[in-house]
C-alpha cells in the first residue's frame, strides 16, 4: 500500500470542496505511484491538492468518492489522530461491491464506498 502521514491525508481531505448535490460532489483521488492527487469529478484535470507518499508503493489507481464517504473518512482520521504523524496506508480495495478505498493506521482499518473506480477490475466496478 502507498503510505502517507495521517496529517497530510487529513489536510488533503479538508481541502475537498463541499457542494450540496451528491451526484456532482465526487472527490477524485488519483495515486500515480509517488503522490496522491485530489480533484473533483466534474473537473478531473485541475488538481486542487496533493500529498506525497513514501515507503511502500502500489500500482497507480484512482477512485471518486462520495461526499458522505469523505466525511466518514475525516471522522475516522480524527479518531486515529492520537497516532500523530504516523504513516497511514492508502489503497483501493476491490474485493466487494461497491468498490472501496481503505485507510489503515494504528492497527485500525476503515473502508469507504466510492462512486467510480476506473482502475478497478471490470467485474468489480460499481
Amino acid at each position: 500500500m502507498a503510505q502517507l502521514k495521517i496529517r497530510d491525508l487529513h489536510e488533503l481531505l479538508r481541502q475537498a470542496p463541499r457542494r450540496g448535490d451528491l451526484e456532482q460532489d465526487g472527490i477524485r483521488l488519483v495515486y500515480d505511484g509517488t503522490a496522491l492527487h485530489m480533484s473533483t469529478a466534474d473537473d478531473p484535470d485541475t488538481v486542487i491538492a496533493r500529498a506525497d507518499t513514501c515507503g511502500f508503493t502500489t500500482e497507480p489507481w484512482e477512485v471518486t468518492a462520495y461526499r458522505a464517504s469523505i466525511t466518514s473518512t475525516e471522522v475516522w482520521l480524527r479518531i486515529n489522530s492520537e497516532y500523530g504523524d504516523h504513516l497511514i496506508d492508502v489503497a483501493p480495495f476491490w474485493a466487494q461491491r461497491p468498490a472501496a478505498i481503505t485507510f489503515t493506521a494504528g492497527g485500525h482499518t476503515a473502508a469507504f464506498p466510492v462512486i467510480a473506480c476506473p482502475t478497478a477490475p471490470a467485474d468489480r466496478r460499481p
